[in-house]
Parts: structure tokens; C-alpha cells; sequence
């Protein structure tokens, strides 16, 4: 299995946790062009990327913007902000996406400190 990475940065904590955000840059090329979607949730794309971290699950897709261009982040930030709640993630630490198949990834944290929280 293949997993990517991804080192949180102050910025994925924004405006006091109202747009939490993973930045999927490493690997979003790589995801079928079906999970692309529209700017919102009200235009979603085709088919769903599952997130799971535990029983803490979601069904999501990759926004794009006003142009069409894929976001470098998927659509639910309620899942991601209960991700940073329940691994206590901070900046410096590596959200880790560990690839099930192309459109599930199961989510892991390693902090700065080389902890491992997992689910």
C-alpha cells in the first residue's frame, strides 16, 4: 500500500478552525478525474473519496475552482476539523493518507515528535 503525506502548517488551521484543511498536493494527480467536482458541496463530482480515521468517516471530493482547476484539498472540513480534534494535530505534524484503494484512504497522524495516532 502506498501512503502519502502531508506536513500541517499553520494555514491548515485557519481563521480559528472555520476552514481546516489537508493539502493532498502529493498525491491528487493521482485520483481518478471522476472525484474532481464543482466549487461546493451543492456540485459535487460524480463519485466519492472515502476518508476514515476510525469510525470517523466521510464520503468527499476534490473542489475545483471558478476556472475548473482542482483545489489541492478535499470538500469536507467537518471531517477534517474532527480529524484534528480527535489527534490533537497541530503545525508541524504529518497528516499520513494511507492509500486502501484509489478513492479510500484510512488517515493516521505522526507528530513533530515521531508519535503515531491512529485510530
Amino acid at each position: 500500500m502506498t501512503v502519502y503525506e502531508s506536513i500541517l502548517t499553520e494555514g491548515n488551521f485557519t481563521l480559528q478552525g472555520k476552514r481546516p484543511h489537508i493539502y493532498i498536493t502529493s498525491f491528487y494527480r493521482k485520483l481518478p478525474p471522476d472525484v474532481f467536482g464543482g466549487t461546493s458541496v451543492h456540485t459535487p463530482a460524480p463519485r466519492r473519496v472515502r476518508l476514515e480515521f476510525g469510525t470517523l468517516r466521510t464520503d468527499t471530493f476534490v473542489p475545483t475552482d471558478k476556472t475548473g482547476r482542482p483545489r489541492t484539498f478535499f470538500q469536507d472540513r467537518n471531517f477534517v476539523r474532527d480529524f484534528f480534534a480527535r489527534t490533537g494535530a497541530m503545525p508541524g505534524d504529518t497528516a499520513l493518507f494511507d492509500e486502501i484503494t484509489p478513492c479510500h484512504f484510512r488517515l493516521s497522524l505522526r507528530t513533530a515528535a515521531g508519535r503515531v495516532v491512529t485510530a
